[in-house]
C-alpha cells in the first residue's frame, strides 16, 4: 500500500499547486481490472478488492496491520486493494480540483503485464502458462514497452482531456501475436479484452466500490493523515468584473455587522438561560457589537419570570 498508492499520495499532493502553470496537466492514476469487482477479472478470481470500513488505514498500518481492511494479510488481496484506492482517490481528487486547478485526473487499466517479476512468487507452471492464456485466450496481455505507450497516450493524446474517467482499449495487443495482432484502420484484429490499437481507447466503467464516494472522503482524510499530506486550497474562479471588486470592498464591513446580529439573535433563541441568584433571575444573552458579540446578564424579578418574560430552555 505504501508503494503503490501514499506514496504517490503524497508526490501529488507537493506537485498540485506547480502543475497550474503547465499548459495541459494530468494526473494519471495506473489502475487495474483487479481493481474493479464490476468485471471477471477483479470479481471473479479470489481475493477481492475491498476496503470495507478502512480499518487499516484508520490504525495508520501500525504494525502488526498490514492490511486497508484490517483483517490477515494477503499479497494479492494487498495489491488488488492498492489498486482501487488508486482509482477512488482519481475520481475524489477530480472532484475536489479539476475546476480550481484545472487539472485532469483520470485512471487508465493498460493490460495485464504478464511477464514481469510481479509474479515472482508464483509457482513455475503459472508463470510460464499465464502469459500464453493472456495472449491466446483472453486477449488481455500487454507487454511493458505497449503498457509505457498506453500511459503515454493518456498523458498526450488530446482526446485525453477529459478528467474524471477510467481509460481502456479494446481489442488484443499488438505485441506478441503476430498476424492475429495487425492493425486495419487503427484497430486491432483479434480476441477482445485489454489491448487495442491508438484509437481503440475508451472511457469504460467503474465498479460500485470505486465510485462510493462516502468512502473517498474517508480514504482521502486517513492517507492525509498518515502521509501528513498538505493539500493547497481549492478555490473557484471569481470573477475579474471590478463593478464586483468596489461593491464587495464598500459591503463587506456591512455584511460582517449584519452576520453578527444575525448570529446574536440565534444565541438569545437557542443558548440563553436563566440562574437563580439572590431573589432575581439572571439572563444571558449576546447582542452584537463593533468588536463581535458581547455576552450581557440581564435581570427580573421572580414574578416577571413567572409571567414568561425570561422564557428560558
Amino acid at each position: 500500500m505504501q508503494i503503490n498508492f501514499l506514496s504517490h499520495f503524497l508526490m501529488i499532493s507537493e506537485l498540485l499547486d506547480g502543475m497550474r502553470a503547465s499548459p495541459d496537466p494530468r494526473v494519471i492514476m495506473v489502475g487495474s481490472v483487479t481493481g474493479n469487482d464490476n468485471t471477471v477479472g477483479g470479481g471473479g478470481v479470489y481475493p477481492i478488492a475491498d476496503l470495507k470500513d478502512l480499518k487499516g488505514f484508520k490504525a495508520g498500518f501500525e504494525n502488526p496491520v498490514a492490511m486497508a481492511d484490517g483483517y490477515g494479510f494477503i499479497g494479492a488481496k494487498a495489491y488488488k486493494d492498492s489498486k482501487l484506492c488508486l482509482m477512488m482517490m482519481s475520481n475524489f481528487l477530480h472532484s475536489k480540483f479539476n475546476r480550481s486547478h484545472g487539472i485532469t485526473f483520470s485512471s487508465i487499466y493498460p493490460g495485464c503485464i504478464a511477464e514481469t517479476p510481479l509474479f515472482r512468487e508464483k509457482r513455475p507452471w503459472f508463470r510460464k502458462y499465464f502469459p500464453v492464456f493472456m495472449k491466446y485466450i483472453t486477449g488481455g496481455y500487454v507487454g511493458v514497452e505497449e503498457a509505457g505507450q498506453r500511459l503515454f497516450q493518456v498523458a498526450h493524446d488530446p482526446r485525453c482531456s477529459k478528467s474524471g474517467v477510467y481509460w481502456s482499449w479494446n481489442g488484443g495487443p499488438r505485441e506478441g501475436r503476430g498476424a492475429a495482432a495487425l492493425e486495419k484502420g487503427g484497430q486491432i484484429s483479434g480476441g477482445g479484452g485489454a489491448g487495442g490499437g491508438w484509437d481503440s481507447i475508451y472511457i469504460n466503467d467503474q465498479s460500485d466500490k470505486v465510485n462510493n464516494l462516502e468512502l473517498c472522503v474517508e480514504l482521502f482524510q486517513c492517507a492525509t493523515k498518515i502521509t501528513g499530506a498538505q493539500w493547497p486550497e481549492a478555490k473557484t474562479f471569481t470573477s475579474p468584473c471590478p463593478t464586483l471588486k468596489v461593491i464587495s470592498a464598500i459591503s463587506t464591513n456591512m455584511i460582517a455587522r449584519e452576520e453578527l446580529k444575525r448570529m446574536a439573535v440565534s444565541y438569545f433563541l437557542y443558548r440563553s438561560c436563566t440562574i437563580l441568584k439572590g431573589s432575581y433571575l439572571m439572563k444571558l444573552s449576546y447582542d452584537a457589537g463593533e468588536s463581535g458579540l458581547q455576552r450581557r446578564w440581564h435581570s427580573c424579578s421572580d414574578d416577571k419570570a413567572k409571567e414568561g418574560g425570561v422564557g428560558c430552555r
